[in-house]
Parts: structure tokens; sequence; C-alpha cells
């Protein structure tokens, strides 16, 4: 694909070519919200995003790493990033952008991230230990926000995956559920795998009156099903729940239910987590745990500029509350939805 020009994207974007020229040249006269719409159509457009200016910067700018994959995640990353930037400029810190393809990790990428001078890190779900390799070696303040797997010389922001998926068990065992599975990948990330591990716990606080099905998958191709497995699972056992572990697992489960001419939740209660718009908009809509994003970014900004202000480099694993968001999707059992499915 032909790289496109910085006239291209301007048009694209509805802006003038010397602003794309100075967002993409890390400038300090572009807002955080043009500059992150000029980023992200860059990316989605092919631009190298190696090329982005975001290096050998003073101590009061701040290097948020990022894949181009999550950045085109704009129902789920982009409000964290946006709180992460208004609220680092509330304390008068710069944040700016290290975006690489996660296909395209090799020498010449490392040796510009190693060649950076920022006053912290601010990583966004990352598994490519390469570039977390010399992020660490930096021996700056880092925090890693919704980790894949686990860092230790690192601070992580997580969500309350554990608990979470403890209590949507729970509140299905409270409908009258008594076969219920968790479906989902513990290998794609720790999230998956923690909110696995609560399901696991609550089912086992229960297990004189419930049954368990644990429909895992490897998640390789990042489709986020396998409907085979589903399929099998349904037809050769009585699951009347299903807890899963995001919502674009719950709204395909929601898809593989109703092509086996099942309902939700007449016959199938689903849970999801994340809260994407998807899943509000659907029918019926999707019971769910909502991110609070704005929160999480203005968190991570306060720890991070209080960590450059006191010239320390302090670890903690720092667990955001995820709010239960009851729809339609699941109900007690005996009870007929009154809406009819739309898939």
């Amino acid at each position: 694909m032909k790289k496109p020009t910085l006239e291209q994207i301007a048009i694209e974007c509805g802006v003038t070519k010397g602003l794309v020229s100075r967002a993409l040249g890390g400038k300090n006269n572009v807002s955080d919200e043009t500059r992150e719409k000029i980023i992200r159509k860059a990316t989605e457009l092919g631009y190298d995003t190696t090329k982005l200016k975001a290096y050998k910067v003073s101590s009061n700018h701040v290097l948020l790493i990022s894949s181009s994959r999550i950045l085109f995640k704009e129902d789920f990353w982009q409000p964290i990033i946006t709180s992460i930037s208004s609220t680092l400029s509330r304390y008068n810190l710069i944040m700016e952008y290290f975006v690489f393809d996660e296909d395209k990790v090799d020498d010449n990428l490392l040796k510009k991230l190693k060649e950076s001078s920022c006053g912290a890190f601010i990583v966004i779900h990352i598994t490519t230990k390469a570039i977390m390799d010399v992020v660490i070696s930096k021996n700056k303040p880092t925090v890693i926000v919704d980790p894949k797997t686990f860092y230790s010389e690192a601070t992580q922001f997580k969500f309350s995956n554990y608990d979470s998926c403890y209590l949507a068990t729970q509140r299905l065992i409270e409908q009258g559920h008594r076969n219920i599975a968790f479906y989902g990948s513990d290998s794609h990330s720790t999230s998956f795998r923690e909110r696995h591990e609560g399901f696991m716990a609550c089912m086992e606080a229960h297990k004189d009156e419930v049954k368990s099905y644990s429909l895992i998958f490897d998640n390789k191709e990042k489709n986020f099903a396998n409907e085979d497995l589903l399929v099998n699972a349904i037809k050769d056992n009585p699951i009347s729940a299903i807890v899963c572990a995001n919502d674009i697992i719950a709204l395909n489960a929601m898809k593989t239910v109703f092509r086996l001419n099942k309902r939700v939740p007449d016959d199938i209660s689903i849970i999801g987590f994340d809260n994407i718009k998807a899943g509000e908009l659907t029918s019926p809509g999707l019971s769910t745990f909502n991110i609070p994003r704005q929160e999480i970014g203005e968190e991570v900004a306060k720890y991070v500029a209080n960590s450059i202000k006191s010239h320390q480099i302090k670890l903690s694993q720092i667990v955001i509350r995820c709010e239960y968001i009851e729809r339609d999707s699941n109900q007690e059992t005996g009870k007929k939805y009154e809406t009819q499915n739309i898939w």
C-alpha cells in the first residue's frame, strides 16, 4: 500500500496540511483532540508511525506507547487516552505518542525508543516483550494500563476483573441458573484470565447447587469466538447462562445462540464485560460491566504526575472498580422476554 502524503491525511481529516505536519511532528500548538484525530487517521491510511516525533523530549513530557491496533478502538481506548492527555495538561505535562505496528517491531523501532527522553511512560495494553524490555530499562516511572501480561517492574492499572465476574456469576445463580458457562480466552490477556478465575471462584462457592462449564479458546486469530466450541457445549449440556470475557465475545455468543434457534434471554442468559456501544444498541441490550474510562485516564495521569514530581518510582497494582449494568440479556429462569432478538 502506497504511503499517504501529508496532504492526503489533511483532506481526510478536514484540516490543513500544516496542521497535520505539526501534529505528526510533535509540536505543542495542536489540541489533544485534533492530534489524536490526525494520528488515528494517519495510522489508518498506512502512515509510518515510527516517524511520529515523540522522541528526545524533555522531562515534562510523558510518552504514551500504543500499537496502531489500539488506536483503531475508538469506542474502548480513545476515551481513556483523551482523559490521560487532558489530565496531564492540567499538571503542565505534555503527552507524546509512540505508535507502532505489532507485526513490525524491529531493531530500528527499538533504537528510536531507546533514544527517547521523557519523564515517564504510559503503556497501553501491550504484550510485545521487546518494547517492554526497553521501557523498563529506562528506569523511569512506568504505568501499564490493562496489562496483557504481568510486569513486576511497572505500576499496573487494572479493572476489577475477578470481583466483577464473581458478581456476574452470583447474579445468575440468584436468578435461578444452575448450569452456567464461562466463554473466553485465558491466553488472550491477564484480564480475561482473571475474569475466568472470578467465575470459577463463585461456582466453587456454590458447587453443591450449580455446575460450571469453561469454554476456553486460544483467540490467536482475534476472532473473539469459537462457534463450534460453543455450539457443541450448548447442544450437549443444559447450559442456561453464559458469562463472557468481554462484550465482543458476548455479542458473538448471542449470534450463535440465535443460529441454534434459541433466544436470549429466554433460553440462555448472557453477561459481557466492557460496556461497548454495540452492546447497548443490540436487542436485547447486553448486561455488562462498565469500565470508567474517564476516571481511569484521570487516575493514570495523576499517578504519573506525582511520580515525576516526587522523583520516585513506586510500584503498585491499582484496581479500578467496574460497575454492573443490568440490561435485558439475562433474567430469572422461566421468564419470557417480550422484545424480539435482532440477530
